[in-house]
């Protein structure tokens, strides 16, 4: 890289990889039915990741708040994958999952407090040891192994340290209120000063170095993650008067997990003033335009290279963002808007443009995906399914069910696992809340937005039985010791 980049991208030691994954030429990476569509070029990998972005906020889905010409325009060159859900719905364990193709009991990392675990496999780790360069800008958030998978990784600086500017206000990376902050504001300090900006700049640096060999980057950003705090351009887009706060059942959340409102009530968020959620709904919003502005950025940088057809794009999120529905916020709950995730493939002549499709997929897919369509052979470690047949449209169907998990609050921490799950079955999603808490059955084609817990009802007991059945069986499967704390709050 130049000098001046250098000086933002922080170059990590080589380290002898897992045995078993020996390096190969790169040149010789493509599977048979690519050949004659690459320009005698191996694929590169686009990997475009947001955190906290939830699954439906796109304009080309009717969410007309949602300002994103960009990722519409990606997903309609490509396939749209609209059933995809997250291994847990919080940063650290799915971002593990996706890099590592295992789910969170398979890798120890069940929640933010954990360190990564460095005795698995990582597709990036497969594709340096082929000759790819690999690098990550942005947020990577798998701690402790950034070595292994990262010929660069530069998080970039989020904002300026020091005072604010007088009168600004100037949000904390939580989600939370003491009843007079606001939820949602305007960012008083430069765009070039965020997180989101380094990593589009150093990726657009990196893809003009590396344009004449095979690559792997991730550009991560973010946003719409807390704090809710667009550029002020980007925060001035959203239309105020145009968002509707989305209704509430009178009973909202009574028979689900008490733990759901209990979690609003300790960040001050059970008691929000309508001005308040639409400072909130805003600031995502405009969070959300700005990540759309800059991926466009990155994209035609891939274009002007002429890259386009020899590049797999990838777009996903870590898992997504509740935005007032229920009157919940955040993660961390198996509902559709903070489980389920935007995914979306790219690679021009081999996916054909505009195809959606409502298969049941899971993140632990990625992995296998991404060695299928490079010609690599997937490591025995990995758990997903490669989803290429499905993104060629050579099958309609992926997985019969799709499941998440997450911590069991106050059992999780005494050293055992002790996890909530969900398996959802394309229809029937049930959450088990373990011995001391009532499950939940939803049917989502009659309640499609999940306000009815049908535990109850006669019809269902055996339905009931047996996804519990299923459920608890699968979570014990291929179980590995949780890895060490590396200190916090592993329930943030």
């Amino acid at each position: 890289m130049n000098a001046a980049r250098k000086q933002s991208v922080n170059p990590v030691s080589r380290r002898k990889l897992i045995s078993g994954v020996a390096a190969s030429a790169a040149a010789a990476a493509l599977p048979s039915f690519l050949f004659g569509q690459t320009k005698k070029r191996p694929l590169s990998v686009l990997f475009l990741m947001c955190d906290q972005y939830r699954p439906d906020a796109f304009r080309q889905y009717g969410d007309r708040n949602a300002i994103t010409p960009v990722l519409d325009s990606l997903a309609a060159s490509g396939v749209a994958l609209r059933q995809t859900y997250c291994s847990t719905p919080v940063c650290v364990p799915a971002r593990n999952s996706i890099l590592t193709g295992r789910y969170s009991h398979s890798t120890g990392v069940v929640s933010n407090g954990y360190r990564a675990n460095r005795e698995q496999l990582s597709f990036a780790q497969v594709l340096r040891s082929k000759g790819y360069k690999t690098a990550c800008f942005g947020k990577l958030h798998t701690p402790g192994r950034a070595d292994l998978d990262w010929d660069f990784y530069d998080e970039g600086r989020e904002r300026q340290r020091g005072k604010p500017p007088e009168g600004a206000v100037l949000l904390e990376t939580g989600l939370s209120t003491d009843g007079r902050t606001p939820i949602g504001a305007p960012d008083p300090y430069p765009e070039d000063q965020t997180m989101e900006w380094h990593a589009k700049e150093n990726s657009i640096a990196f893809m003009k170095e590396n344009r004449d060999r095979p690559w792997l980057l991730q550009c991560s950003f973010k946003k719409p993650h807390p704090p809710f705090q667009p550029p002020k351009r980007c925060w001035d887009m959203i239309d105020r008067a145009k968002l509707i706060i989305p209704p509430a059942p009178p009973n909202n959340l009574a028979d689900t997990n008490p733990r759901y409102w209990e979690g609003m009530k300790r960040r001050g968020m059970d008691h929000l003033t309508d001005e308040q959620v639409r400072d909130g709904m805003q600031g995502y919003y405009g969070n959300i335009a700005f990540c759309d502005l800059l991926f466009k950025e990155v994209l035609e940088t891939v274009h002007d290279l002429g890259l386009t057809e020899t590049t797999l794009v990838i777009f996903t999120a870590d898992h997504g963002e509740m935005l007032h529905q229920l009157k919940l916020w955040t993660k961390m709950v198996f509902f559709d808007p903070a489980v389920r995730v935007p995914l979306f493939l790219r690679l021009p002549g081999v996916i054909p443009a505009g195809r959606q499709t409502r298969a049941l997929v899971e993140h632990v897919d990625v992995f296998p995906t991404i060695m299928e369509f490079l010609g690599f052979e997937t490591p025995r470690s990995v758990q997903g399914r490669s989803l290429v047949a499905l993104a060629t449209g050579k099958t309609e169907k992926h997985r019969e069910v799709a499941r998440s998990e997450f911590p069991n609050v106050g059992k999780s921490r005494r050293g055992g696992y002790d996890p909530t799950m969900m398996q959802f079955d394309g229809r029937y999603k049930v959450v088990d809340n373990g011995p001391d808490i009532p499950p939940e059955l939803y049917d989502t084609k009659t309640d499609p937005g999940e306000t009815s817990n049908i535990y109850r009802r006669p019809d269902q007991q055996q339905r009931l039985k047996r996804m519990l059945s299923e459920v608890r069986a699968w979570v014990k499967q291929d179980a590995v010791p949780l890895q060490q704390r590396k200190g916090g709050d592993d329930e943030a």
